[in-house]
């Protein structure tokens, strides 16, 4: 039997089991629609994952707390064992290889202004902080050398404390209350939306020395510099200065020896594609099993339409039906099931996904669609696959029926 008289065949047989047949394609539809959704959201945040690191700019060394051969790069890690300190930063920023530092220390609290109140994280900061992070002071003025040196009660507001707290009313001068204690604001930031899984307009800046104070703290959570040498020789001129400061003896310079770690915007872009990637098999691998299980959906389904045709099976043999014809009706059938799901999937996926990275922009911005045409070639080729291997089974049982005992069956 010819191609073109065996596809009629099965698609016909195919109606003659509406809902069953709409039944195995739903499970086909789920599995690849699952794996288009994970592949696509994971790929939209390894890219946002991405260009966050990179919007640091690619001359940002960053030095953070612990062993100094943990690389693992991306934000600091704010649970992490202190050690560095305002020292280390002070004897940085006397190096002439040192463009600009920041030091950083980073809590949580409650702004008070008259009867409103804000959740906020608060930074104790520097001068320097806006250049790192490409920030923008809208109204006033930032932090200054004497602001930290006279450990003063002065506060910079994110745009959008300074809303929540003030609305349209001028904050400069105003006193807004952290801990109990009133600090003086002196500028409000521009709005910077999302920034590494953390929102910058929901942020306020006091002086770092004023930040140890009042949460009587002697350790920084973090420090940035940008320089004026190449960003490996940076790297090694950071880990002798402050293997000093913090009297190290280490003079072969074992990272592992290291209380503190030194990585780069090329260390944490390289990181962040590796998470990425992780985070894509990951999610693949777990929308896989719903291929699995539409796969086994289909092989019983056709194990079922066997046994309900035995007798149409054994009478097309005793007409002289050919085994390779039963087999290839069957093939027939499975595959054009699953292919039917795959394309069914394949659209679901993508509008799922569409709608998903939407629903993600509500709470983060930054966040772009991304078309995974992997997920699409590997729901075709995963579609039809699964039609052949699974289909496979209960063809070669049709095939194989003794056509006089077919004929008897009831």
């Amino acid at each position: 039997m010819k191609l073109r008289d065996t596809l009629p065949i099965a698609f016909s047989s195919l109606l003659r089991t509406k809902g069953r047949s709409a039944l195995t394609v739903l499970g086909i539809v789920i599995g690849i629609a699952s794996v288009i959704l994970m592949l696509s959201v994971g790929q939209a945040a390894q890219t946002y994952l991405l260009s966050q690191v990179a919007a640091f700019g690619s001359d940002l060394v960053i030095i953070t707390n612990g062993r100094g051969d943990e690389m693992r790069g991306g934000p600091p890690d704010v649970t992490q064992k202190l050690t560095l300190t305002y020292d280390d930063f002070k004897r940085l920023k006397k190096e002439t290889w040192v463009k600009n530092v920041a030091a950083s220390v980073v809590s949580t609290d409650i702004a008070t202004f008259g009867p409103t109140s804000k959740f906020v994280s608060v930074g104790g900061s520097t001068p320097d902080e806006p250049v790192m992070f490409n920030a923008e002071v809208d109204r006033g003025r930032f932090i200054q050398d004497e602001d930290v040196n006279a450990y003063a009660n002065v506060i910079v507001l994110g745009a959008g404390i300074s809303n929540d707290l003030f609305g349209e009313q001028n904050p400069i001068g105003q006193q807004v209350k952290v801990s109990k204690r009133n600090f003086r604001v002196i500028g409000v930031m521009k709005s910077a939306g999302g920034r590494f899984f953390s929102e910058p307009d929901d942020e306020v800046y006091i002086p770092v020395t004023a930040a140890l104070r009042l949460y009587n703290k002697e350790r920084l959570n973090f420090i940035m510099l940008k320089t004026t040498t190449g960003l490996d020789e940076a790297k090694d001129l950071v880990r002798v200065t402050l293997r000093e400061t913090h009297n190290l003896n280490n003079p072969k310079g074992i990272l592992s020896k290291d209380d503190f770690r030194v990585v780069t915007q090329e260390d944490a872009v390289r990181n962040a594609g590796i998470i990425g990637g992780i985070l894509q098999i990951l999610l693949a691998s777990v929308a896989a099993v719903s291929l699995l299980v539409g796969g086994i959906g289909i092989m019983n389904i056709m194990y079922v339409n066997v046994t309900e045709r035995t007798h149409e099976i054994g009478l097309r043999k005793a007409l002289g039906a050919k085994r390779s014809d039963l087999m290839n009706q069957f093939l027939a059938e499975a595959v054009f099931l699953t292919i039917m799901g795959g394309l069914l999937g394949i659209a679901s996926g993508l509008a799922l996904s569409w709608a998903a990275i939407h629903i993600i922009l509500q709470f983060q911005e930054g966040w772009s669609f991304v078309l995974p045409w992997n997920g699409i070639a590997l729901g075709f080729g995963v579609s039809f696959t699964i039609g052949l291997v699974f289909g496979y089974f209960p063809a070669r049982k049709a095939a194989h029926l003794h056509p006089i005992e077919a004929l008897r069956f009831e």
